[in-house]
């Protein structure tokens, strides 16, 4: 059984066809997913205060889905007050940064006040770090706040070898999905060590059968897979714990 840190959660698929909570468990119970950390498409593309506020609510009625918080770079003081409200639920594990307000990927001239406000939580943040130019800003982050989990989403995509070099950030963790190159896993395990790297799977938007793929038929060893598909995101986004604080926080 896997975790998968990245699901999106849309009504509608990369086909326009339906999707939403009943697609997200439909392929959890599929692909062998016991829990998932959904990211609000809503609060991503338009509308961060409704698309977070949504995703708490479907979140709340399932043990198995947890949820980030996507913060918005154009609305910052809106935002800080909304994530404090956000991050008194157990389910609302991560914040997640995606666009910034001055260039396409977050960076840290347009996330640094948010990310000063964060660091208070003691929680993980999820970069989406599509290509190299992401990875070089997400890297000046994690040197600027090197109290926060920083986890780079995609691993840098095509250019996930650029996110090799980022080894040496002790609070960077790297996330699966991005290109199917098979040497990435192997060679991420080999300079980050297995106990920072996470499953995810881009899902509906990507094939989690085919991460899935990628990622067991690497050359890691047994032990290593287990750390990634599952054992490292229960460690850092605390799930064995979370699910029982909001049942009694109910």
């Amino acid at each position: 059984m896997a975790i998968d840190v990245r699901v999106n959660f849309s009504q509608y698929d990369g086909l326009g066809q339906p999707f939403g909570v009943e697609g997200v468990l439909k392929a959890m119970q599929k692909y062998g997913i016991e829990a998932a950390v959904l990211i609000p498409r809503l609060a991503v593309d338009s509308d961060f205060r409704l698309g977070n506020k949504e995703l708490l609510d479907v979140v709340k009625a399932d043990k198995r889905l947890f949820a980030y918080f996507a913060v918005n770079p154009n609305y910052p003081e809106e935002c800080i007050e909304l994530m404090r409200s956000a991050m008194s639920s157990p389910k609302i594990v991560a914040a997640a940064l995606f666009r910034g307000s001055s260039r396409d990927y977050p960076n840290p001239d347009d996330y640094r006040e948010i990310l000063n406000a964060y660091r208070r939580f003691t929680r993980p943040v999820l970069v989406d770090t599509a290509d190299g130019e992401a990875i070089a800003a997400a890297a000046q982050m994690a040197r600027e706040f090197p109290t926060i989990k920083f986890i780079f989403g995609s691993m840098g995509g095509a250019d996930w070898k650029r996110a090799m070099n980022c080894d040496q950030l002790l609070n960077v963790m790297l996330e699966t999905s991005g290109s199917f190159d098979c040497e990435k896993i192997e060679e991420a395990a080999a300079r980050f060590g297995a106990h920072r790297i996470l499953f995810g799977s881009d899902m509906p938007f990507s094939d989690p059968a085919s991460m899935l793929a990628l990622v067991q038929s690497s050359g890691v060893p047994k032990d290593a897979m287990s750390k990634i598909l599952g054992e490292n995101a229960k460690r850092l986004f605390k799930l064995g714990t979370r699910a029982t604080q909001e049942e009694h926080a109910t």
